[in-house]
């Protein structure tokens, strides 16, 4: 019998820095380092380990569009190739959530379980975080059920990507979720026939509603013609639609980008139904974003872009749970 593995992919982040005189940066010799964290992880558990790393790496802070689909690629392409017990992803704190999200989609299905991480200290820092979080994102991924939903590991929490969020800069307890994983998923779709690959990933941006903001401020986000839009509305799914011209300009906005609603609160979600500005939002073309949080929504919108999803059927995936993102109706 094939000795069970483990691959651990390596992107970057402030577990693979040092400090220099400039402050933190990438360190030359984490390959090697990392090569003897992981032997030392592994072998207790009687698993073989294969480390990749993503060249080059990336400071979390600079990802883009491009940067999840990217290592999703490679982690399927590896998985195919050579079937590993667990996958395990060090990425830098500042986007994971945004990462892991992504990867929850992308790799929905794929029989091996992926755990994304990473660390607040850099790994030969005094009373480091990054030995324990690389040690529970192993054993988690190869303890798992091949089909488990993708995950993130850090302080001492296994938490569901979908609902995962960075709530402290400092502490090493940085993440939570608090929403539970949805149930009663329906599966990632099929992507439709025909549909030739994007020449390039869709961008997604968000737009946060504060007392502020005018119509101005709004067709100002959009400029730089971003393929969709996530809009951060108050409670349940409420914003200024008295300020003058904001109707309009919505309007404008949703018949060129599918724009969804999120509520700000850490809790609950939108229910567009619930107040007369909410009905506005959703007479503009606003989407329903249920319970979805800032960086899921986010993460489904480009996801379904990049697949060749549009119009009803796109507003449609994007209001039903796919991989336990949300709560229907919520």
């Amino acid at each position: 019998m094939a000795t069970p593995s483990v691959l651990v992919f390596a992107t970057g982040g402030t577990i693979g820095m040092h400090e220099t005189d400039a402050g933190l940066a990438s360190d030359p010799d984490f390959p090697e380092v990392l090569e003897r964290l992981v032997a030392g992880i592994c072998r207790p558990l009687r698993i073989e380990a294969r480390i990749n790393h993503l060249l080059p790496a990336i400071d979390s802070a600079n990802a883009d569009a491009e940067t999840a689909p990217r290592i999703a690629r490679a982690i399927s392409a590896r998985v195919r190739t050579h079937k590993p017990r667990g996958v395990v992803i060090l990425h830098g704190t500042d986007t994971l959530a945004h990462t892991a999200a992504r990867l929850a989609f992308e790799l929905s299905g794929i029989g091996s379980p992926v755990v994304v991480t990473g660390s607040q200290l850099p790994h030969g820092a005094p009373r480091t975080d990054a030995v324990d979080n690389l040690t529970l994102a192993i054993r988690a991924s190869v303890k798992a059920a091949p089909q488990s939903p993708v995950s993130v590991a850090f302080g001492g929490a296994i938490l569901p990507a979908v609902r995962a969020v960075k709530h402290d800069s400092v502490s090493l307890s940085a993440f939570r979720a608090e929403r539970p994983l949805a149930p009663n998923a329906a599966g990632v779709p099929a992507a439709p026939s025909g549909q030739d690959s994007p020449a390039a990933p869709a961008r997604v941006i968000s737009f946060r509603f504060t007392p502020a903001v005018t119509a101005a401020d709004l067709r100002a986000a959009v400029g730089g013609r971003p393929d969709g839009l996530v809009l951060e509305c108050y409670g349940s799914g409420n914003a200024p639609m008295a300020r003058p011209g904001m109707l309009g300009t919505l309007r404008e906005v949703c018949a060129s980008m599918p724009v969804v609603a999120v509520t700000q609160c850490a809790t609950g979600g939108v229910d567009l139904a619930r107040y007369a500005v909410g009905r506005e939002l959703a007479a503009a073309g606003t989407i329903d974003g249920s319970d979805l949080t800032l960086e899921a929504a986010a993460a489904k919108l480009g996801f379904l872009l990049d697949r060749g999803h549009r119009g009803a059927e796109l507003r449609s995936l994007m209001e039903s749970n796919l991989v336990g993102e949300l709560v229907p109706d919520a």
